[in-house]
């Protein structure tokens, strides 16, 4: 039982959206009623009324202010454009008869109507105005052969097809037992009928589209409103297709003939396109079987780029569905791909791989731990070469959904780009690859360091302005990039002090009396939804001191909203230690937290999860905590879902303001976990690089090139 304060805030919520209905269903009552005239007018001329298609023109040089409502959208409007659109809507004029826009007054329209009056009729087929016959007027038109898959999936749909209430409506169902092509004409017309009105739209797009399919075994594509054949008519918005299928029927239905061994309408008089192995692969995109759906998208990665490309654009325009396992943006993906791969076949440049680096992909994938992930990639990073790295990040934008790999990869690539930048430059191949792959991956238009791969190139005037003057390419893509690089490297690499270093996402203060607190939520807990947001706020505010106490009151805690434990990860940057769910991990932090002061805690968990920190002698290596700050706190090379990985960047910042007495202002937290999910390290990493570097405690020069993660 939900408590009695909690059933009146639900009732009157409830009345109140009862309110808000109400108020837009009399609004919209309102409307209609001042503006009934116009309106009925619709009705009527949606009949065939020409005496109302002539009356409704009296509208067109008024500009009397109209409000409709489109869903809940409301939109003020004026007479002039409402009765422009209802006549656009239930007409279908050539634009050599008669073209209706803005600039078109009651006299243009009314003169065209008087004129045209005996030649003016009202369409079954269209249930809108024509004066030229759909079969006197002609349109583009391709046929091709369906896909088996398509077919497949087509017969198994045709009873339910056949069986629809629309279909036995419009006597679709007794036209074919008929054997009558007729069908093929009327379906086209019911598609048109069907068009989208303002505010109306009808859903049955695709049962009428599929059964046109499953009756001549074909796809029949036609202009679409941007003059580009439409191969999925089904998902076009605007009519203009819709328009032309009646049009290729009209002229072409009653050369249709019923094929009786194949129980098809087959029209010998019409070419029809063989499907081929990209259609194939393309439909073969959809399919419910993950391993099938990848290989075929592997596939066309390879196939030939205008083909492909092509065929992407027309399923991306048109939203078709594809299996969960391929990238978010598959058919961009592709376009960018399938470019990828015909260029290094061109150039003899290896995007496959080897098995070695197959099996480093494998395991990437798969849960590592912390450790284990660290040590493979930095092995990956030592000892892939520039003849290697396209075939990783191909097999890593392949698998582009798989997080545990893309944040991977993207700390790979950064920090391989980075050390390996002056063979890059000095070889015009790898360059010009380099350049290719900073265009093609900013293409993919999804979040991660794909987009930043011309960073690279900020303030690295001497070493790189006369190569990327030199270069000489008939690639667009790698000149328009090569342009960018050299305004990029005039950039030179400034540090800039956060404007801000304390917000509410990363506050640090003391809860007083924290164990009051924890049992007055307790107290006061008349829900588990605000329960389980006052405990995550709780936590959320407590300081290190304070760790033990919260973690030892809150053992027999159970939340379902809220991940009690992810204030350990989120405000004290100890993910990289392992799953505080899990009570192992819990136990055996409790008991290093009460033996060690902070320094050696931190330290202590470094060491074990294998980052190399220190020197010789076990004392903090400041040349290796600047790679560390550099390069460790990373973001997914595709997609990812946007957020970073610290890495274990934090506590060895922790370190540094221990050992040198020195927060350089920042809050003494990570962050402040609650509902907050924006924190990251980046800023005060980039403080410390800055002060080590200031301050001369480096031995090395650091001259590679800035991480991805670098801001301009």
């Amino acid at each position: 039982m939900l408590p009695a304060i909690l059933n009146k805030i639900l009732l009157k919520n409830f009345f109140l959206l009862l309110i808000l209905i109400s108020s837009n269903v009399f609004a919209q009552n309102n409307i209609f009623k001042e503006n009934k005239h116009i309106y009925e007018l619709d009705k009527k001329i949606r009949l065939g009324d020409f005496e109302a298609l002539v009356e409704i023109g009296n509208y067109f040089d008024s500009k009397s202010s109209l409000t409709e409502f489109l869903g809940y959208h409301i939109i003020h409007t004026n007479e002039s454009n409402v009765s422009k659109r209802i006549v656009k809507e239930n007409s279908f004029f050539l634009e050599n008869e008669m073209k209706i826009d803005s600039a078109t007054t009651t006299k243009q329209f009314k003169d065209f109507l008087i004129s045209n009056k005996s030649k003016i009729v009202f369409s079954e087929l269209a249930n809108g105005f024509i004066i030229t016959p759909f079969d006197q007027r002609k349109t583009d038109y391709q046929i091709q052969e369906l896909t088996e898959r398509k077919l497949k999936l087509l017969d198994s749909q045709k009873k339910e097809l056949l069986n629809l209430d629309w279909v036995k409506v419009d006597n679709i169902d007794k036209l074919i037992e008929q054997k009558d092509s007729k069908v093929l004409l009327v379906l086209s017309s019911i598609l048109l009928k069907n068009r989208y009105r303002f505010d109306e739209y009808k859903d049955n797009q695709s049962e009428i589209v599929n059964l046109i399919r499953l009756l001549t075994k074909s796809n029949i594509a036609v202009p679409n409103e941007t003059g580009k054949m439409s191969f999925h008519l089904e998902e076009d918005f605007y009519e203009t297709s819709k328009i032309n299928l009646v049009i290729f029927f009209a002229n072409n239905y009653e050369n249709y003939k019923w094929n009786e061994s194949k129980s098809y309408f087959d029209n010998n008089q019409l070419e029809i396109i063989k499907t081929d192995i990209e259609n194939n692969l393309f439909d073969l995109l959809s399919s419910e079987n993950d391993s099938i759906a990848l290989h075929s998208f592997v596939q066309l990665t390879q196939s030939k780029p205008e083909k492909v490309i092509n065929l992407a654009e027309q399923y991306d325009k048109a939203g078709i569905d594809f299996n969960y396992e391929l990238p978010t943006f598959s058919y961009r993906f592709l376009k960018q791909l399938v470019f990828l791969t015909d260029y290094c076949k061109k150039n003899n440049i290896d995007f496959s791989g080897n098995s070695e680096l197959k099996k480093h992909i494998e395991l990437l994938k798969s849960e590592l731990t912390f450790s284990e992930r660290r040590k493979l990639e930095d092995e990956i990073i030592n000892n892939i070469t520039l003849d290697e790295i396209t075939a990783f990040e191909y097999w890593s934008l392949i698998y582009q959904k798989d997080w545990n790999l893309t944040y991977s990869a993207g700390r790979i690539v950064d920090k391989f780009y980075s050390k390996n930048w002056e063979k890059l430059v000095n070889n015009s191949l790898y360059l010009e690859t380099y350049l290719l792959k900073s265009k093609l991956f900013f293409d993919l238009g999804i979040i991660g360091f794909c987009n930043n791969y011309l960073v690279k190139f900020i303030g690295t005037e001497n070493e790189t302005f006369i190569t990327l003057n030199s270069l000489h390419t008939e690639e667009l893509k790698i000149k328009l990039q090569t342009e960018k690089a050299i305004e990029l490297s005039k950039i030179p690499i400034n540090y800039k002090e956060p404007e801000k270093k304390d917000w509410y996402g990363n506050i640090d203060k003391e809860i007083r009396n924290f164990e009051v607190e924890f049992k007055k939520i307790f107290k006061e807990a008349n829900n588990n939804e605000k329960f389980e947001k006052d405990i995550s706020y709780l936590l959320s505010q407590i300081n290190y001191n304070q760790i033990g106490e919260a973690l030892n009151a809150i053992k027999s805690v159970e939340m379902n909203s809220y991940k009690l434990y992810s204030f350990m990860n989120r405000d004290f940057g100890l993910s990289f230690i392992g799953d505080f769910e899990e009570p192992e991990i819990r136990e055996e932090f409790l008991k290093n937290y009460s033996k060690l002061n902070e320094y050696d805690l931190y330290k202590h968990y470094l060491v074990q999860s294998e980052i190399e920190f220190t020197d010789s002698k076990n004392n903090l290596d400041f040349d290796k905590i600047y790679e560390i700050l550099k390069y460790d706190i990373n973001t997914a090379l595709a997609g990812g879902g946007g957020s970073t990985n610290d890495n274990g960047v934090y506590a060895v910042i922790k370190l540094l303001e221990i050992h040198f007495k020195n927060t350089l202002d920042y809050p003494h937290k990570f962050c402040s976990s609650n509902n907050m999910y924006a924190c990251d390290s980046r800023d005060r990493a980039n403080s410390w690089m800055n002060y080590l570097k200031t301050n001369q405690y480096l031995k090395k020069k650091h001259n590679e090139p800035v991480s991805f993660a670098y801001e301009k």
